[in-house]
């Protein structure tokens, strides 16, 4: 099989340019009668077939719309980095926009980026997002990635971290490594899909223990002020084994908070994504790591690969996270007495 027939084959059989050709081809432009016809025989001569797809992606120009719930949270700066840094090595240019986690803003948004007719879609989704958002996608029909938050039900190409997996390591090492028999988990709202993901191998890691351990679970925010007060509120009572907290910022929060109350180290924490930050806390935060640069890295490559026309739809990837151990978490005096 020979290669395919381009446009630029086309004007070169009908001795015209390549502009002259798509003209023809897509009904625009002023061209004479005489070379209309010239332009149609060759290409019924060569046998070309109009790409409308990728036409329709080159009409869209080199900018990808991002859109993300709040720019400001470490997770997602890091995530930010790994898409923008992958989108302009090749040539594109990211549009960023932020919802502030509020699904009236995130319908908005939406609406301006299909304004700009954007060659593709990189969403961290509004906590909250249903089909409703994956309809409305649908109907612009633009490739589309959802990164680090999915839908509910639905099965639209996702790139993410396996949110339960994260939970139950967090859990198996409290349980298993420090014999923790409370844990509190603090952060996240919610409605929101990483945190009922998380808990649920929060749970499970418990069942599969056998050893009773009680579980609390506190809704929040998901900021390092959110920490402070249910550190301050954590120590206001019985301190729990161990503290789960929904992102590095509340467990940082929570540190703080113990620290200013006189009872630093007396309980276990780990935070969940390890952002840059994580190792330079004092002390040192134990946390999940979720690699938000690859994630983002990932999600954008999904993207390119659709647009090159090199994949015909978007993949879906979902990464492995890894426990990493710092001093938060580390032994305390009653884990060196003999057993």
């Amino acid at each position: 099989m020979g290669s395919r027939v381009t446009l630029i084959d086309v004007a070169r059989h009908a001795g015209v340019s390549r502009t002259t050709a798509s003209y023809v081809i897509t009904g625009t432009g002023r061209v004479s009668t005489a070379t209309r016809e010239r332009v149609l025989a060759s290409i019924d001569t060569l046998g070309y077939v109009y790409n409308e797809g990728a036409a329709s992606l080159r009409r869209k120009g080199r900018t990808i719309g991002v859109i993300v719930p709040n720019i400001d949270r470490p997770f997602f700066g890091e995530v930010l980095i790994g898409v923008e840094s992958t989108f302009t090595d090749s040539g594109y240019m990211s549009l960023m926009v932020s919802t502030r986690d509020q699904l009236d803003q995130q319908a908005r948004l939406l609406r301006m980026l299909r304004e700009h007719q954007v060659a593709a879609l990189a969403i961290i989704p509004a906590t909250g997002s249903d089909r409703d958002l994956v309809n409305a996608i649908h109907s612009w029909d633009v490739p589309t990635v959802f990164l680090s938050r999915y839908i509910a039900g639905s099965t639209e190409p996702y790139v993410g971290s396996d949110e339960v997996r994260g939970g139950y390591l967090a859990a198996d090492h409290l349980v298993r490594a420090h014999r923790c028999r409370s844990i509190s988990y603090i952060g996240g709202p919610e409605l929101g899909v990483a945190r009922i993901d998380r808990l649920h191998g929060v749970r499970r890691a418990i069942a599969e223990s056998g050893t009773g351990v009680s579980l609390v679970d506190v809704t929040s925010e998901s900021t390092v002020e959110a920490g402070l007060r249910a550190g301050h509120a954590l120590s206001r009572g019985e301190l729990p084994d161990g503290v789960i907290c929904h992102n590095d910022s509340i467990a940082m929060g929570v540190a703080r908070a113990l620290y200013e109350q006189g009872r630093a180290g007396a309980t276990r924490i780990i935070g969940y994504d390890d952002v840059a930050a994580a190792q330079a806390s004092v002390p040192s935060l134990t946390s999940v790591a979720t690699n938000g640069r690859l994630l983002g890295e990932t999600a954008a490559q999904a993207l390119l690969a659709v647009i090159s026309g090199a994949e015909p739809t978007v993949r879906s990837h979902l990464t492995e996270p890894r426990l990493v151990v710092r001093e938060s978490c580390g032994d305390h005096i009653e884990d060196r007495s003999p057993s």
